[in-house]
C-alpha cells in the first residue's frame, strides 16, 4: 500500500499528467452540466431544450484543439502570438469605448459579424504572457519596464471601468499585483507599483462600502437576502440539495435560478447532481491548482514561473469569486473556468493553458 501511495505521489508531483487529467475532467463535467442543466435555463427563456449544449460543444472541440496545438509551441511563438492577441485586444477595447454593444447593461462586448467578443477576457492570456516576459528579462531598464507595465494595466482598467466592467478591472489589477509580487526580487520597482495598486484597491473598496448606497445594499443582502432575489434562490437551491442526485425542491429552485449555466453553474450542478458533485468540482480545481504549483516548483526559468503563477492566480480569483456568488456575497461573477457557459471564456482558458503547457514542456 505504501509503495502504491508513493507512486501516486510521484505521478502527481513530477508530471503534467495531473494537469491534463484535471483539465479534461473539468471540460467533460462542463459539457455534462450544460446538457442536463441547460433545459432548465431554456424553459425560463422559452428556448430549445439543448440550445446551450449545442452552442457550447463546438467551442469545446475548437478550444481543446487550440490547447493541444499551442502546447507544442516554442517560447518564441508563444510570445509572438501573445503580441498579436494583445494588439487585437487593445484595439477592440478602444472599440468598446467608441462604439459599444450593450448586453444586459454592459458595454464591454464587440459585435463582429454574428459573434460577440469580450476583448477584456480575450486579452487575459496575452496580458499574463507579455507581463511575465517583460518582468523576467535579465537585461532590461527597470524604470521603463515599470512604467510600461503600469501604463498598460492602467489603460485596461480604465477601459474596463468605462465599459462598464468593474469585475474585470479588478481581475487585471489583482493579476498585476500577483505578477509584480512574484517578480519582486528581479524587479523591485514594479513590485512597489504593484503594492501601491493593491493598497489603492483596498482603500477604494473600503471607501465604497462607506459611501456608496448600493454597496451597503449588497452587503446587507449578503446577510438578509430578499425573498426571490437571485441570491435567495441560489441559497434555496443549495439548502434543498441532496447528498447524491437531486430532490423535487432543488429542481424547483434550479428552474427559477438566473444564469444557471454561467454565474450559478456551481450552484446548479449541486442542485442537479448533489452536494458531492460540488465537492468533486472543487477537488478537480484543486488538482488543477496542484498541477500548476508543480510546474512553478520544478521550473528554473523565471518567465515560466511568472506565467504559471499568473495563470494560477487567475484560477484562484475566478473560483473564489464563483464561490462568493454561490453562497451570497456577490451577485454575479465573470465565469467558472472550463465548466461555465461562454465561448469567449472557454477559448481564453484554452489559449492560456496551452501557453502554460508549451512554456513548461520538457
Amino acid at each position: 500500500m505504501q509503495a502504491l501511495w508513493n507512486k501516486i505521489k510521484n505521478w502527481m508531483n513530477t508530471n503534467n499528467h495531473l494537469l491534463w487529467v484535471s483539465i479534461i475532467a473539468l471540460v467533460v463535467l462542463g459539457l455534462l452540466g450544460m446538457y442536463f442543466i441547460g433545459p432548465y435555463e431554456a424553459v425560463r427563456h422559452k428556448f430549445e431544450p439543448n440550445i446551450f449544449f449545442n452552442k457550447f460543444w463546438p467551442f469545446v472541440l475548437v478550444g481543446t484543439a487550440i490547447m493541444f496545438a499551442f502546447s507544442k509551441l516554442s517560447k518564441k511563438w508563444v510570445i509572438r502570438i501573445s503580441w498579436i492577441l494583445g494588439i487585437i485586444g487593445l484595439l477592440l477595447m478602444i472599440k468598446t469605448i467608441i462604439d459599444p454593444t450593450l448586453i444586459k447593461g454592459s458595454a464591454r462586448w464587440v459585435n463582429i459579424g454574428p459573434a460577440y467578443i469580450d476583448p477584456f477576457m480575450m486579452s487575459l492570456p496575452a496580458y499574463i504572457v507579455l507581463m511575465s516576459h517583460w518582468l523576467s528579462k535579465e537585461k532590461q531598464n527597470k524604470t521603463w519596464t515599470t512604467i510600461g507595465t503600469s501604463a498598460l494595466t492602467l489603460f485596461i482598467i480604465w477601459a474596463a471601468l468605462v465599459a462598464p466592467y468593474v469585475f474585470m478591472s479588478q481581475i487585471y489589477l489583482l493579476l498585476f499585483f500577483i505578477l509584480t509580487f512574484k517578480a519582486r526580487k528581479d524587479n523591485s520597482a514594479a513590485f512597489k507599483v504593484g503594492m501601491i495598486a493593491l493598497i489603492s484597491f483596498v482603500v477604494l473598496f473600503v471607501l465604497a462600502i462607506w459611501q456608496l448606497p448600493h454597496v451597503h445594499t449588497r452587503i446587507d443582502l449578503m446577510f438578509h437576502s430578499q425573498m426571490y432575489s437571485q441570491t435567495w434562490i441560489a441559497r434555496q437551491a443549495l439548502a434543498n440539495s441532496a447528498i447524491i442526485g437531486n430532490t423535487t425542491e432543488s429542481l424547483h429552485w434550479l428552474a427559477t435560478l438566473p444564469d444557471s449555466i454561467s454565474d450559478y453553474m456551481f450552484t446548479s450542478m449541486i442542485a442537479k447532481f448533489g452536494i458531492l458533485m460540488g465537492v468533486f468540482v472543487l477537488a478537480l480545481y484543486g488538482c488543477l491548482a496542484k498541477g500548476l504549483t508543480n510546474l512553478i516548483r520544478n521550473s528554473k526559468d523565471r518567465f515560466s514561473k511568472l506565467l504559471t503563477t499568473g495563470t494560477l492566480g487567475l484560477l484562484a480569483i475566478l473560483v473564489i469569486a464563483g464561490l462568493a456568488v454561490a453562497f451570497g456575497p456577490l451577485g454575479s461573477a465573470a465565469y467558472w473556468p472550463l465548466i461555465g457557459f461562454g465561448g469567449n471564456a472557454f477559448l481564453t482558458w484554452s489559449v492560456l493553458l496551452g501557453f502554460v503547457l508549451a512554456i513548461n514542456k520538457k
